[in-house]
């Protein structure tokens, strides 16, 4: 009988009493007694502290090791990542690699192949096959200190920072009832809507800057509310990197932090993709989407935006022929050979966009006529 279940339902009633307690408990709370200062300061306190958990740490650091760090460091974003209430960081990483290694296939947990609502959260509320359900490929994490005792506690540590110290501020500012509305239920229901929104809507919603074959897609909005995760297609194309959003003007909290506590010796080895593959990864990806666009361009715009591919593609040989390996410290004379070449390729990838442009606009031009 019980195997038969469809849904996890200790599951299904906690992520649905949560989101209303938080949204409309809130609401009405509001509506009686007003708001006090506290109260929405302990909700983007405990969002900071539980989203930066999970993305800084869940996921770049225990998921992807994009960067080391001390134990302490360890400690700190477990704590902060089981006041997310997003599962243990073993159950979190296991499926998150296998979403990387197996990314729309029947192993991925949340593939955006099987519809909007599995990956956004249904995929959470259904039993899954004990099959799939199993904990693998994080033999690296099982003997961390903060690993091996949040699997131990993770509930208690949740219970505690998560739920009865912002009930304890609430209770010293006389509003217990509001700081566990704003502080808990509606902070857990923001931070886990918004993860599950990088699942699910950033497969919809962005643009395929990097990589025009995946379904992924780079969201700013998205990121705004998820401390930098919503530059999804790169993450898919680089998922080593530490950064997510790898313009320095992208909205990624995560990636600033990562880079603030390397200056002070707590953050090492922080992973970057070498500009050459960011570059030639947006060429491709242009050169790929027009491509596919071309229709009924003249002979002559296809064979002059060939022309300008080929030659961004030698450009790219002769910055990769300076060091193939990309490892070794460059003279002063190949770092002024590497600049030119860039130069030069941003000058053709603009090119390259414009015609990206026309060609889309002319494409919708002709399908609003027929």
């Amino acid at each position: 009988m019980q195997s038969n279940l469809k849904f996890n339902w200790p599951t299904v009633l906690f992520l649905s009493i949560c989101p209303f307690l938080g949204l409309v408990g809130t609401a009405v709370y509001v509506y009686f007694y007003g708001v006090f200062f506290i109260e929405p300061l302990l909700l983007i306190l405990f969002w900071f502290i539980s989203g930066m958990g999970i993305t800084m740490g869940y996921h770049r650091l225990f998921s992807h090791k994009s960067f080391k760090t001390n134990i302490f460091i360890e400690w700190i974003l477990m704590i902060c990542g089981s006041v997310a209430l997003q599962n243990t960081i073993l159950k979190w990483c296991s499926d998150h690699r296998k979403h990387h290694n197996f990314p729309e296939m029947e192993k991925d947990p949340y593939s955006i192949k099987k519809g909007f609502w599995h990956a956004h959260i249904g995929w959470i509320l259904e039993k899954t096959p004990e099959v799939n359900n199993r904990i693998t490929g994080v033999k690296d994490l099982e003997k961390k200190s903060a690993v091996v005792f949040q699997n131990k506690y993770y509930f208690h540590i949740a219970l505690v920072v998560g739920f009865l110290i912002p009930l304890l501020i609430g209770f010293y500012y006389g509003r217990p009832l509001g700081a566990l509305l704003w502080g808990v239920f509606l902070r857990i229901t923001l931070v886990h809507h918004a993860t599950f929104f990088v699942n699910s809507l950033c497969h919809y919603v962005g643009t395929r800057t990097y990589d025009v074959y995946s379904t992924a897609r780079d969201s700013w909005i998205v990121s705004l509310f998820t401390f930098g995760e919503g530059y999804h297609n790169y993450h898919h194309k680089f998922p080593a990197d530490f950064r997510n959003g790898v313009r320095w003007f992208a909205f990624d909290p995560s990636k600033w932090l990562i880079s603030i506590l390397s200056l002070f010796k707590l953050t090492k080895d922080l992973k970057r993709t070498n500009e050459y593959f960011v570059m030639k990864s947006k060429c491709d990806a242009i050169y790929n989407t027009v491509k596919s666009s071309f229709g009924n361009t003249s002979s002559t715009s296809k064979q002059n935006f060939i022309d300008s591919f080929e030659l961004i593609n030698k450009l790219f040989i002769k910055w990769k022929d300076i060091d193939p390996t990309f490892c070794k410290k460059y003279s002063k004379d190949e770092l002024d050979y590497i600049k030119k070449y860039k130069r030069e390729i941003n000058m053709l990838f603009k090119d390259l966009k414009n015609f990206k442009s026309k060609i889309l606009k002319n494409q919708k031009i002709q399908s609003n006529t027929i």
